[in-house]
């Protein structure tokens, strides 16, 4: 089990509490000694949470056994109570009886009968447990694909839900590129009442300035020259929904000042329009900048950025909830192996260690895409931190690839093995000095340079495995210079041999 069982027997007589332990002596953890009446018998349960009570119907108590059972059973409802009859006319075993589930047992008692009866308890607490956690999973880790169990992505759950109970108000969403400010802005959408009407997405960066304001607010059919027919706008479009507003901060002045009117006065006009059409539609913008210095530099709207954060939101930078990194990878590596028919990879702790102390200037995204690197190159492979892309691992001195695994020892090999591997492999000598004789005539300079480099390319290959990025670094080439040579000596594979 995964969690301790704490057994209580109320006895009236002088059974031999033995007879309901022993079977269950080595997966207990506190049996408490005889109760003598029923109102002791509830100071106790009160006193400690327990998981089984062996209740004797002949307890001395002010209540009958009928008011006894039924009070406990109410008061703790996740009590599963044995109740120790002496009528043989009950079935030994009867489950979902009362007000919760409980066991009968008839005097006298047997082992077998005790042993059958607690085994049926252990696989209900079993069930809870396994329920409970699937539930605790997908209620704290998880809002609408956004995964978190940090106290800061915490924090940002409940501020989601309450933000989402008033659906009226503009909210603004800060964070660095990459935290994931649109899960956020669909979240707070999908907690409101707005649910069933759309949300729709616009990145003011990703549209020219010439198109946004059609795309945002529509436009009449001739009101410029290619405009062949009426457009709808995406604020129009989100009618009742959530318009969101990505990389707020690198809209236009002009369009601005027509954004802060849809937001005063639920109304917007089309472009070539003269009529305002009014519009119930809840705006929810995002960015990454610093918008009360866009402010003070004149290039941001000071009344549409008070208009904008009426409810502000700090999507928190991945570096700084570390704690959320082994949860996001479970989600990812599920998503790009198993939902795509490869082979899980597994992240060594040398591995995990690295992505911990990184930076992550990308956040989640780049985190994703790692994983998705990953899943495609090393499909059902342990992930070692050579493995990883150069930029995790450039910060690791040169004594410590060994230790954090950068460079894998051959297992063959002992240390004092590789130590003089790795000094014969950089030692500064020239080919063996018989090959150098200038008695017998002149010396081929380019071939003689070719075949030491070529032994160089071997020795290099054969001490790191065979991996090629290792023996670049090791040698102190580019990996693509190192795969040329490679390939124009058609070495590939003899390091083997």
């Amino acid at each position: 089990m995964s969690r301790s069982l704490y057994i209580l027997h109320a006895l009236a007589d002088q059974t031999d509490p033995n007879l309901l332990i022993e079977p269950i002596a080595s997966r207990f953890s506190a049996v408490i000694q005889d109760q003598v009446n029923g109102e002791n018998l509830l100071t106790e349960l009160r006193r400690k949470p327990y998981s089984i009570l062996f209740l004797d119907s002949r307890i001395k108590s002010t209540y009958t056994t009928s008011q006894l059972f039924g009070k406990i059973s109410e008061e703790f409802k996740d009590l599963v109570i044995i109740l120790l009859v002496d009528d043989p006319s009950f079935d030994h075993l009867q489950a979902d009886h009362g007000n919760g589930p409980f066991f009968h047992l008839s005097f006298p008692l047997q082992p077998a009968e005790v042993t059958f009866c607690v085994n049926h308890c252990l696989t209900l607490f079993n069930h809870r447990n396994q329920t409970t956690k699937r539930n605790n999973k997908n209620k704290s880790f998880s809002m609408s694909g956004f995964i978190g169990k940090s106290p800061a992505m915490n924090e940002l759950f409940e501020i989601i839900r309450r933000v989402a109970e008033d659906d009226y108000s503009t909210v603004l969403i800060r964070g660095e590129s990459g935290t994931g400010k649109e899960l956020v802005a669909k979240a707070i959408h999908a907690k409101s009442s707005r649910r069933k009407h759309n949300f729709v997405p616009v990145n003011c960066a990703a549209i020219p300035d010439e198109l946004l304001e059609s795309e945002l607010f529509g436009h009449l059919k001739g009101s410029f020259t290619g405009a062949g027919q009426t457009k709808i706008g995406r604020i129009q479009y989100a009618d009742n929904g959530t318009l969101f507003l990505d990389e707020i901060g690198d809209m236009k002045p002009n369009l601005q000042a027509k954004l802060l009117r849809v937001i005063q006065e639920r109304e917007f006009e089309p472009v070539g329009s003269l009529k305002a059409t009014p519009v119930n539609t809840r705006i929810v913008a995002a960015t990454h900048c610093d918008l009360e210095e866009l402010v003070q530099e004149g290039r941001f709207r000071e009344d549409l950025y008070y208009r904008l954060s009426v409810i502000p939101l700090e999507v928190p930078p991945l570096r700084a909830r570390p704690d959320d990194i082994t949860l996001l990878l479970e989600d990812f590596v599920e998503r790009y192996s198993t939902r795509r028919g490869r082979d899980k990879i597994v992240f060594s702790p040398e591995a995990l260690e690295i992505l911990f102390n990184h930076q992550w200037r990308g956040n989640v995204r780049e985190l994703e895409n790692l994983v998705q690197h990953m899943s495609i190159l090393y499909s059902g492979k342990r992930i070692y931190p050579h493995h990883l892309p150069s930029k995790f691992t450039t910060h690791l001195k040169e004594e410590d690839m060994y230790t954090s695994g950068q460079i894998p020892y051959p297992a063959s090999q002992s240390e004092n093995d590789i130590s003089a591997e790795r000094a014969a492999l950089f030692a500064l000598t020239a080919p063996p000095t018989p090959s150098i004789d200038f008695q017998n005539g002149p010396i081929n300079f380019n071939e003689l340079i070719n075949d030491f480099e070529t032994e160089l390319i071997i020795k290099a290959l054969k001490f790191t495995s065979g991996n090629k990025k290792e023996a670049s670094r090791m040698l102190c080439l580019k990996r693509t210079t190192l795969l040329e040579k490679i390939k124009k000596k058609e070495i590939d594979g003899r390091w083997e041999e």
